[in-house]
């Protein structure tokens, strides 16, 4: 099993980036609501990733 910090996975910041191309603003909405609830109990590289990414998702919201 792969090493990650404290149930972040390593690729969800790298889904959220890809969805913030595509998808809509609703959908970014509940993509950020479940990243700030993993967020609650996690640090490392992993969460700081997840961190940076739902900011991506506040840029990508203000532009839709």
């Amino acid at each position: 099993m792969a090493a990650y910090s404290g149930g972040i996975r390593p690729l969800y910041g790298v889904v959220i980036r890809e969805k913030c191309k595509t998808a809509d603003a609703d959908t970014l909405r509940a993509y950020k609501k479940v990243g700030e609830d993993l967020l609650k109990d996690s640090s490392g590289p992993d969460a700081d990733d997840l961190r940076a990414s739902l900011k991506d998702i506040d840029a990508a919201l203000s532009k839709k």
